[in-house]
């Protein structure tokens, strides 16, 4: 009986231990799983946001070369490709990342994104500031700029020992390509922010195109936003460069599709330029108040030529100015002042606008100014040629009196 006892008794003990053992196993087991959670949620955040931001690029770069595509310009190409390279960018790091480095991927990584990205953005927002010096100096520049980039990062060496772990940052980047990373983002972003920024400034005291107003404040946000994602790995997360990144893409691109958005034009102007006459009753009584109403003299309607320049041309930034007068068969004159005869054209004209939109005018620069009047003179006015028109080009088709007015303007 005893020994019946005994036997038991030892094993309820190596039960025991074999129950502590189990528990030990399981307790470690799931101190892996929580240790191991963490991680894989940074995995995965870190592979997902790059992915965002590739797919919010690809439809920028769609929606603005679809723009370039049916009014071909220069900065609309220049802003499709650089949100095509940062699609680019965005996806070879989550493909490194999810799968294997390579160095090809690393090589791409840093070829589109670190630099050609805000270099091709400046680019587009120089051609919208400065249209005459970018169309003789901005294609070469470019040229210039990106073989130089992609030469470098070609030319790199990588650490494979390294590339499995740390991805494109095995690229041994040398002094001379971080000073110049250093030197396109920094001037690229001032030429971005700065840009945009004097367009809202523009806009908001014209007081005109509020939709784009808001689409340059939203660019302006953006682009300080994925300036500011490099900043914020400095605090030991990577995945931080990418919420950044992924805000940032998704206010340009909201930018981009609000600037795009049509402005109402007011419906009062168009009211004044086709005034309405009603019939008259014929069982009108004419009272004396209402018979010396009808001799005051009424004002006078504006003509839907000027209607159109005041509610419509004018309101229109320098660039876009320029693009509708030349669609009107009005291109632009780089001539840096006006002739006699031009100038008392745009003086009629600019006496017969309303004095908010002869401000306007004045802001504009000589050759906006020749635009406007030669628009609404030669080609929207459908009334007689004022008297001195002619004369003035009866003088111009005369060589003597050409001298003589070069001579009389200096």
């Amino acid at each position: 009986m005893n020994a019946t006892r005994y036997g038991t008794l030892r094993s309820n003990r190596n039960s025991f231990r074999q129950y502590n053992a189990r528990r030990s196993e399981l307790d470690c087991l799931a101190r892996d799983c929580i240790a191991t959670r963490p991680a894989q949620r940074t995995l995965t955040t870190v592979i997902a946001l790059p992915v965002i931001c590739s797919v919010i690029s690809l439809l920028c770069a769609s929606v603005v070369f679809r723009d370039a595509r049916r009014k071909p310009r220069p900065d609309k190409v220049a802003w499709s490709i650089a949100f095509l390279m940062f699609a680019l960018a965005a996806g070879a790091d989550a493909a490194g990342r999810a799968i294997e480095w390579t160095p090809w991927l690393a090589r791409l990584y840093y070829a589109t994104g670190p630099a050609l990205v805000v270099a091709y953005l400046a680019i587009g927002q120089l051609y919208l500031l400065f249209p005459r010096a970018m169309a003789r100096y901005g294609a070469g520049g470019t040229l210039l700029i990106t073989a130089l980039w992609i030469t470098m990062v070609a030319s790199a060496p990588i650490d494979r020992s390294r590339l499995a772990e740390d991805g494109w940052e095995a690229i041994d980047r040398g002094p001379e390509m971080v000073a110049l990373t250093v030197a396109i983002n920094a001037t690229g972003t001032l030429i971005i922010v700065g840009g945009t920024g004097y367009s809202v400034w523009r806009f908001r005291k014209r007081g005109t195109q509020r939709n784009r107003m808001i689409g340059c404040a939203l660019i302006s946000t953006g682009t300080l936003a994925v300036a500011a994602g490099g900043s914020l790995t400095r605090l030991g997360h990577y995945e931080y460069l990418y919420i950044a990144m992924a805000a940032g893409v998704s206010l340009i691109y909201a930018g981009v599709l609000m600037s795009r958005k049509p402005d109402r034009v007011s419906q009062a102007i168009g009211a004044r330029a086709v005034p309405t006459h009603p019939e008259p009753s014929v069982a009108t009584v004419v009272e004396p108040e209402s018979l010396a109403a009808s001799q005051a003299p009424a004002t006078p309607a504006i003509s839907p030529a000027l209607a159109y320049i005041q509610g419509v041309v004018l309101r229109l930034p320098d660039d876009e100015l320029d693009r509708l007068c030349t669609e009107w068969s009005v291109p632009r004159d780089d001539a840096p002042s006006l002739t006699r005869f031009d100038a008392r054209r745009a003086w009629r004209l600019r006496t017969t606008l309303a004095p908010p939109h002869a401000s306007m005018f004045d802001t504009h620069g000589v050759q906006a100014r020749r635009q406007v009047t030669s628009l609404y003179h030669d080609v929207l006015n459908v009334e007689r040629s004022h008297p001195d028109d002619i004369t003035e080009l009866v003088s111009a088709s005369d060589p003597a009196s050409r001298a003589k007015h070069v001579e009389k303007t200096g």
